[in-house]
């Protein structure tokens, strides 16, 4: 007897699009699927509005959810726009020759601190800690803590933590519990942007949570995070930082489990960008550096993934006589409402870029913004000259028209790659008859007919594509490879052009599928099999490949340690938590390693209300040209530089038979 449909309600919050669906977890089906724009100012909007319009379209009721996934980019979007909270920060036995600040409002130092392998250089001074405590969360959000060698020894952070959760009831968080990697400095900075985004990610999260409890769902909520994974509400109130770059990694997840491979090449093309990544085992590659967004450099482990600033929504326009596809992301013309004053204006003037004031009350403008935007406001849309002619006193206004869409007070249409397709018949959105008039009135006025300009951007678009898959396959493989430099540029046109002349033929060959996600991905991918040489799929939903991955992907934690031959004929292995430690044979060191990440990472897993946890672990051996340091015992080892141990702890996340509150009580008295 079939027992009872498991449902889950994946969301993805992406920079055009918020997109809700609805998937039967046995065999990941889709049942239902709806798109909502996604509104920046206030993410949880257009998200309930996709959750909404999904239920509706369906009879699976929210009550029979078992689970809900969700996407965002308000952590990546809240670091690229400089919102955040004040942090105050302790420094524990570190105190450089150089004075050290990373965005902090208040800093103090405190004496502590461990040594490589663990063991104290100084006794935490209860007293000093406590005056620490009270200078520094004056006035803050979140207070960040970082210890000297924290990762080989983590109890100061653990009692400073407890120290300042006491005295102030302020979120407190500890660098040991973001990365086990060496380098203070970047686990400092890790700490304090973390900080930072609690205040407004935990927001976002309340709203989030009263909303779905508002309309009967009362499943689980996974966050996802920058690696593939997944964790509990309760967990990223706390670790916000962990979901910088989770909508990249959703949609690798989602490719996956979609097209039901293992190994493959995930191409997701959204409306801002397209984003390549590799997949081994199961799971993306990961960038071991730690991910970078904007000035903020962190330990934050995320999907090794090349982003191209094109996709749907990429502004189609031409710079200094040549064609050029983004960067910036626009509205399409299509999306726009039917005005037949616009379609004249665009084909007589040729000019298809125009600006339009977002209603609301917007305090934040300077008095050049506010010029800007009140020759904006009740006008319609209006392109850069003809703002200027009306913007008394200003010149150049490219500046302020700038700052004013990043702040979100008015919003940019030009023609795009959406546009192109909905002229070509092959897209049904919006309105096509000002898409046409952006299309010919551009057409005109470089003297093309309308299907030359409509090929030539979207061969432009194809060009673009294969010729970063080809990048990132080759930088996996090289390291080292220049894909900027003009001769590595030529080679790579000429190997990926569909059309192959001349005495030499260069052709990839990539030994496994290319997976098509995102909705314009069929029809901007649709010759990429020949430029790569590749099986090109689109699996059967392909269009929302982020919302399924969001609630299709596991908990995950995975960390790696190191075993060194010596000059002394031992080993030393270094594990990021314990420090180094020295063994006799190989073996045993491996061994001490691969079982302490295991427990380590099973706790972590558990946390997040894992169940029916797997261990995978893998061991590399790198070795020497030229031999090593000497001839040990194990023969394996020999010629041997060092040897790194990855554990990757997997598990599913949990479902209506485990008690959410007994999942949040487990975390709770984890991090105390």
């Amino acid at each position: 007897m079939a027992g009872k449909p498991r449902y889950g309600l994946g969301i993805d919050t992406g920079g055009t699009y918020t997109d809700a669906v609805i998937v039967e977890m046995d065999g990941v089906k889709v049942l239902a699927k709806r798109k909502a724009q996604t509104t920046h100012h206030d993410l949880s909007i257009g998200l309930l509005e996709a959750v909404e319009a999904v239920f509706s379209s369906c009879d699976v009721a929210p009550e029979e959810i078992g689970i809900v996934g969700i996407s965002t980019t308000l952590a990546t979007n809240s670091i690229l726009e400089g919102h955040g909270g004040e942090v105050g920060l302790i420094l524990i036995g570190w105190d450089p020759v150089e004075e050290v600040h990373f965005q902090e409002k208040s800093l103090v130092h405190v004496q502590g601190g461990y040594d490589p392998k663990g063991k104290a250089k100084a006794s935490l001074d209860q007293e000093q800690v406590r005056r620490a405590v009270e200078k520094v969360s004056q006035g803050v959000d979140a207070i960040a803590i970082s210890g000297l060698f924290s990762i080989a020894n983590a109890s100061q952070e653990r009692d400073v933590k407890r120290i300042a959760r006491e005295m102030t009831g302020l979120p407190v968080v500890a660098g040991h519990e973001l990365s086990a990697d060496l380098g203070i400095a970047l686990r400092t900075e890790t700490a304090v942007l973390n900080g930072k985004l609690i205040p407004r990610v935990n927001e976002f999260f309340d709203d989030l949570e009263s909303a779905f409890r508002g309309i009967g769902v009362k499943a689980p909520i996974m966050i996802y995070k920058g690696d593939g994974s997944v964790m509990s509400l309760e967990v990223a109130r706390e670790r916000p930082v962990e979901t910088i770059l989770s909508g990249p990694a959703a949609s690798a997840m989602g490719g996956k489990a979609l097209a039901g491979l293992e190994e493959c090449v995930i191409v997701d093309i959204g409306g801002t960008s397209t984003d390549i990544a590799v997949l081994e085992e199961g799971f993306p590659m990961i960038m071991h550096e730690g991910a970078k967004v904007g000035d903020w450099r962190t330990r934050v482990k995320a999907v090794d993934m090349l982003t191209v600033a094109l996709g749907g929504d990429s502004r189609v326009h031409f710079e200094r006589q040549a064609l050029r596809i983004g960067p910036d992301r626009v509205l399409p013309l299509c999306m726009l409402p039917p005005d037949e004053d616009l379609k004249k204006r665009m084909l007589h003037s040729g000019v298809s870029h125009f600006y339009m004031a977002e209603k609301g009350e917007h305090d934040s403008l300077n008095a050049n913004e506010r010029k800007v935007y009140d020759v904006l406001a009740g006008n319609g849309p209006m392109t850069a000259n003809e703002i200027r002619d009306r913007a008394e006193g200003l010149w150049v206004i490219d500046k302020h028209l700038k700052s004013l869409r990043q702040k979100g007070v008015i919003q940019a249409s030009a023609l795009t790659p959406t546009d192109i397709l909905h002229t070509q018949g092959l897209l049904d959105i919006g309105d096509r008859s000002m898409a046409e008039a952006g299309l010919e009135g551009m057409a005109k006025h470089i003297k093309m007919e309308p299907g030359q300009l409509a090929y030539m951007a979207m061969e432009e678009v194809r060009r673009i594509i294969s010729a970063n898959v080809f990048r990132k396959l080759m930088q996996d493989d090289l390291g080292g490879w220049r894909a900027e430099c003009g001769q590595c540029a030529a080679l790579v046109h000429k190997a990926t052009r569909p059309r192959r002349e001349g005495v030499m033929h260069l052709q990839p060959r990539c030994t496994v599928p290319i997976i098509g996600v995102g909705a314009p991905a069929s029809y901007l991918m649709d010759d990429l099999g020949d430029r790569m040489g590749a099986e090109v799929i689109f699996p059967p939903e392909y269009e929302v490949g982020n919302a399924v991955g969001a609630v299709c992907s596991k908990v995950m934690e995975s960390l790696s340690a190191t075993v060194t031959p010596t000059i002394n004929f031992t080993y030393l292995a270094n594990v990021p938590f314990i420090g180094p430690m020295e063994y006799n044979h190989f073996d045993s060191a491996v061994e001490n390693c691969r079982s302490s990440l295991t427990r380590h990472l099973k706790t972590r897993v558990q946390a997040s209300g894992g169940k029916n946890i797997k261990v995978h672990s893998k061991v590399k051996v790198n070795r020497a040209v030229e031999g090593g340091w000497g001839a040990w015992e194990d023969t394996g080892s020999r010629g041997m530089n060092f040897a790194e141990i990855t554990v990757r702890v997997v598990a599913d996340p949990p479902m209506p038979d485990t008690d959410v509150k007994d999942v949040n009580n487990r975390y709770c008295n984890d991090i105390k």
